[in-house]
């Protein structure tokens, strides 16, 4: 053999080794999530977050078409967890009775959710800020499985940012006085990944901050007992509270959908709100410059987080992941500042990741374009942490993302790469409407919808379906009106908008593969594998005869009887609410594994609240006990008031 082919050989060999190494090495993840933050508005500009592309999309990537499917936080972080649609978990609300802390105990949520499957493959899980909003000084004793410390936010100092309170293992909560929230949770999360290091298993680490969600206080009469909530614009840390005084709402960008002037075409609710004059857009301008100050903070964890991964050598064997629970608007068409709408501002979130096998993009822009969801998280880590042939077992609607476009030669070889990746996803909300700031806007009870959107990669164009619970529909071609501002769902050509109806009425009642593969429904021969098949006239008798998927009213919470498609019964058999809610999905070996983690988990209990962290962070010096009285109030009257879902979402 020649001296070449002996190199050769060697460089193969090499590679090899490489790939098997990171095939048997488990990698480690830490997560940190903020709390209504957009990827429309800039918020995630290296003006504003120059850590965030310093240490994450510089040496990783980010996903351009990222997307959550229920905007608003609790019912997405349950998506994010479980890998599934909300109409498949049937936790679709923030509070009781279709969301809140009781109900997603009740649900068994915890019983089978990623960091229980990541401990089963020997990962050591941990957690700290926002989980769930009405996790509180009531129940702070019910601890969220799975989690060997999770050091939670508890109502009512969640969105306080100055006097953040947490439970630590179902311990009584404490709190930090005059102690920035954000710089609270960067310590906490600091010291538990230390620990995590120490222990000498691989982990994962979710850092969940506040920021930049608004703030919130609630506080009780001693003399009359009434209690009042006060909504606030986000509080930055004392040291940036003069950063970005010259920021502007992003107006020119593409989406250019600040203050719409014509919204005759948009649905009913959104023609009732009033074009916001010059005082609420002065108060607009200064909400989203306060929500980039209060970002500022969780730049400086970013960077604190990964110089800790590098001093105790494992941040090449580490993947970090930024992301949000929902998105945001401020402006954006008739509205002030919120979530909870189909629209772009409230899908899309920001996702960027770097670790072992993902190729260093070294770029201000976005470097993946596949579409992604946060059903498709779980199957994610479970993938990058060699779970992929545990997936099926999970009854998850997601699949693992696209991370393989971005191979730098060394991603898991056992990495999902499938032949067609996902080009289509449904959104869908339950309740009503309220703005979170501009309180001379009048509530709108009715904002229940399902969306289909679909992005074809090759051709960058994106389409989307917005069916409201009235059954006006809008319809946006959105490679020329990103910022959804001309409804063209009576001029689309037929069979875009049959196309797309058949797609809603497919994913609106869609589980597991029929989710990720509606093709596979609508054409079960296996001639369609896109939309862009699908436009071929040869299909449009197929797609006429569809019929469009309807609301029979509008309600606030999820009915299988009000929300009608003719793939139902095919998709779902003749109960369709039997399996909603993950525990009814499970399988006999699923059922088997909880019991027994069930028992575990009764068995450390009472250890668990006292077990002492391997290191422990200094801020816990600051804290004092949560007043007598607050742990002894009445947590309901504090959700009692109007639309306290959405704003405390």
């Amino acid at each position: 053999m020649g001296a070449l082919a002996v190199f050769a050989v060697a460089c193969l060999a090499a590679v090899a080794s490489v790939a098997h190494a990171a095939d048997t090495k488990k990698p480690n993840f830490v997560v940190i999530f903020t709390d209504d933050q957009d990827a429309i508005q800039n918020s995630t500009h290296p003006h504003y977050m120059p850590s965030l592309h310093k240490y994450i999309r510089y040496p990783g990537v980010e996903l351009s078409q990222y997307f959550v499917t229920t905007p608003v936080c609790c019912p997405s972080r349950t998506n994010l967890w479980r890998g599934q649609f909300a109409h498949n978990t049937n936790f679709t609300s923030v509070l009781p009775p279709y969301g809140g802390w009781a109900k997603w105990k009740g649900l068994g949520i915890d019983q089978s959710y990623l960091p229980l499957w990541l401990k089963d493959q020997g990962y050591n899980t941990y957690y700290v800020g926002k989980f769930l909003v009405d996790y509180s000084v009531s129940n702070y004793q019910q601890v969220p499985a799975g989690w060997d410390d999770i050091d939670a936010l508890v109502t009512p100092y969640t969105f306080d940012y100055n006097t953040p309170g947490f439970s630590r293992n179902g311990a009584t909560p404490n709190i930090y006085p005059g102690e920035y929230s954000t710089d609270v949770i960067r310590d906490k999360g600091i010291a538990q990944i230390k620990s995590a290091v120490a222990a000498g298993k691989p982990f994962y680490a979710q850092i969940s901050p506040i920021a930049p969600h608004t703030s919130t206080q609630i506080s009780t009469d001693p003399v009359t007992g009434v209690t009042r909530s006060f909504f606030y614009p986000p509080i930055p840390a004392p040291r940036h509270w003069q950063l970005f005084s010259d920021a502007n709402l992003p107006g020119g960008t593409p989406n250019k959908n600040l203050y719409e002037v014509d919204v005759s075409d948009k649905p009913a609710w959104v023609r009732a709100l009033p074009l916001a004059q010059q005082n609420n857009r002065t108060y607009l301008e200064e909400i989203y410059r306060l929500r980039l100050r209060s970002l500022a903070a969780v730049d400086e964890l970013i960077e604190q987080v990964v110089k800790t991964l590098d001093e105790a050598g494992v941040l090449d064997n580490t993947y970090i992941i930024y992301s949000a629970d929902n998105g945001y608007h401020v402006g954006a068409h008739r509205f002030g500042a919120g979530k909870t709408t189909g629209y772009e501002e409230d899908l899309r979130v920001p996702f960027l990741i770097r670790g072992p096998g993902i190729k260093a993009s070294q770029s201000d822009k976005p470097q993946n374009s596949k579409v992604g969801l946060h059903v498709d998280f779980a199957p994610t880590i479970l993938s990058l942490a060699g779970a992929s042939h545990l997936l099926g077992d999970k009854g998850l609607d997601g699949t693992p993302l696209g991370l393989y476009a971005n191979d730098d030669g060394t991603l898991r070889s056992d990495y999902p790469r499938p032949e067609q990746h996902r080009q289509q996803f449904q959104g869908e909300f339950w309740g009503g409407w309220s703005d979170e700031l501009l309180q001379n806007l009048r509530s709108q009870p009715n904002n229940t919808w399902k969306v289909v959107r679909t992005y074809d990669e090759s051709s960058k164009q994106g389409w989307k379906l917005i069916a409201q619970c009235t059954n006006e529909r809008e319809l946006y071609d959105l490679r020329k009106d990103p910022g959804e501002l001309y409804n063209i769902y009576d001029k689309a050509k037929p069979a875009v908008r049959s196309r797309l109806e058949g797609l809603l009425a497919v994913l609106a009642v869609c589980k597991g593969e029929s989710c990720s593969n509606p093709w596979k429904i609508l054409h079960p021969d296996g001639t369609v594998k896109n939309f862009t098949q699908a436009l071929n006239s040869k299909y449009d008798r197929i797609y006429n005869a569809i019929r469009p998927f309807t609301y029979k009213t509008c309600l606030q919470y999820l009915d299988w009887d009000n929300e009608d498609s003719q793939f139902k019964t095919q998709i779902r058999g003749a109960n369709p609410a039997a399996g909603v809610g993950h525990h009814r999905l499970l399988t006999a070996a699923s059922e088997r594994a909880i019991a027994t983690r069930r028992r575990a988990q009764a068995a450390v209990s009472a250890e668990l609240a006292e077990r002492p962290a391997v290191f422990q962070a200094k801020v816990e010096e600051k804290s004092v006990p949560v007043p007598q009285d607050i742990l002894k109030a009445d947590v309901e009257k504090w959700f009692a008031f109007n639309n306290a879902e959405y704003y405390l979402a």
